[in-house]
């Protein structure tokens, strides 16, 4: 079997009116995203940030890395892990969105940014999580640790294990609320995923990060993240700050179908990061652009096939692939497709057959599995022999003589 590396045309992979709008992708894990970072990283100026990361909310790629692996105290932007888990049990029926929670005097002592909820009372479920949204109630984690773990510190198991599923390598929680612990700690890239996994798995309750204002227990406080509605059109996501970490701030917004999530900590104030995380986000719209998205079931190549009822099958992936590419190597942009020609038969519908990744000069994003469009079926015995001798003779089966791999 010869392994060859399938090139695919951007023109035959995207319809010619791709060139409306094209898009690029920047891997964390790759050293050649420095020549767009570099360049870019003086004209979005992060003023004290001492890690920042702009990802792409379709593809998790990293456009924009500033120590984005680099352990820091994530404060109140834990918080969006103690919602994940939240809405998980809302979604599994663990419970629902009318139940109401008993208030501990753990919940009551707790220090920090608060909603003052008292001790032996009871918090309807849609109350505490505003609270913890708009608030960034450390109250209001607590009383849904309680209720969901029955401790804050068995609630930080349960936090743990869903980390190692998302597979943050560099994160771990001691609390529910981000208030500081030397082993609690986290990445600016780690909280990014976390961001992204929030509003992939639970759209439903996003609109809740929008609120500007949320008034509880007699009381009215405003959204500490003050990017809400601005001009880059702002809808999320949180906020945080400890001694330790200095200012953080998890930010996203939408413009032209295309989401950004920009996370900045360590910066001076609640200016600062401000003007980083929407410094961010104006480079992420103003220096990449997007390709039209390769849709999940859409053939994109095809694949000889060897001994087989067929000659041939179509290849797909089974996500959207979203690309985002800086505007300036748009015309340098390539798409390969790397897979074993021919494949031998059967092949069953759905299996993996390769690999796809784009590239422009050294860069190389991630890879997307891909996928048989088709099964094949094993040729019978004679059919399988006369393929046999053919290919071994001249290299190619009877039926795939004189023919060239369609890209």
């Amino acid at each position: 079997m010869k392994k060859i590396l399938v090139i695919l045309s951007v023109i035959a992979v995207f319809n010619a009116d791709f060139a409306e709008g094209k898009k690029k992708i920047y891997s964390g894990k790759s050293s050649s995203k420095k020549t767009a970072i570099q360049s870019a990283k003086k004209k979005v100026g992060l003023p004290d940030a001492k890690q920042a990361v702009l990802i792409d909310f379709d593809t998790g790629e990293i456009l924009y890395d500033k120590n984005s692996q680099e352990r820091c105290s994530p404060s109140s932007m834990t918080k969006l892990m103690t919602l994940y888990i939240l809405f998980s049990a809302i979604k599994s029926g663990r419970l629902a969105m009318n139940d109401e929670l008993l208030v501990s005097e753990e919940a009551q002592s707790m220090e920090g940014s608060r909603s003052f909820f008292k001790a032996g009372t009871y918090a309807k479920l849609e109350d505490l999580i505003r609270s913890i949204i708009v608030h960034s109630g450390n109250d209001a984690c607590v009383i849904v640790a309680e209720a969901l773990s029955g401790d804050s510190s068995i609630f930080a198991d349960e936090m743990n294990r869903k980390a190692e599923e998302f597979d943050l390598k560099n994160t771990h929680f001691t609390n529910p609320t981000g208030l500081p612990d030397e082993e609690h700690y986290s990445t600016v890239y780690d909280l990014a995923i976390i961001s992204q996994r929030l509003m992939k798995d639970f759209p439903e309750y996003y609109s809740y990060f929008s609120e500007k204002t949320f008034t509880i227990n007699g009381i009215t406080q405003p959204n500490r993240n003050t990017l809400l509605g601005n001009s880059m059109g702002v809808d999320g996501l949180k906020t945080g700050h400890t001694n330790a970490g200095g200012y953080g701030l998890i930010a996203s917004t939408t413009r032209n179908d295309k989401r950004l999530i920009a996370v900045v900590n360590g910066c001076s104030g609640t200016k600062s990061r401000n003007l980083a995380a929407n410094g961010l986000l104006a480079l992420g719209y103003r220096e990449f652009a997007n390709f039209r998205k390769i849709k999940a079931g859409t053939p994109i190549t095809k694949l000889k096939v060897w001994l087989g009822d067929r000659n041939e099958i179509d290849v797909c992936a089974h996500e959207d692939i979203n690309i985002m590419i800086p505007r300036k190597f748009q015309n340098k942009f390539k798409v390969e497709a790397k897979m074993k020609e021919p494949i031998e038969a059967p092949v069953a519908l759905g299996s993996k057959v390769g690999e796809l990744s784009y590239r422009y000069e050294n860069f190389v994003s991630k890879k997307y599995d891909l996928f048989a469009c088709q099964a094949v079926k094993r040729a019978g015995f004679f059919e399988r022999a006369r393929s046999a001798v053919s290919y071994l003779l001249f290299g190619t089966s009877d039926s795939q003589q004189g023919q060239e791999t369609q890209q």
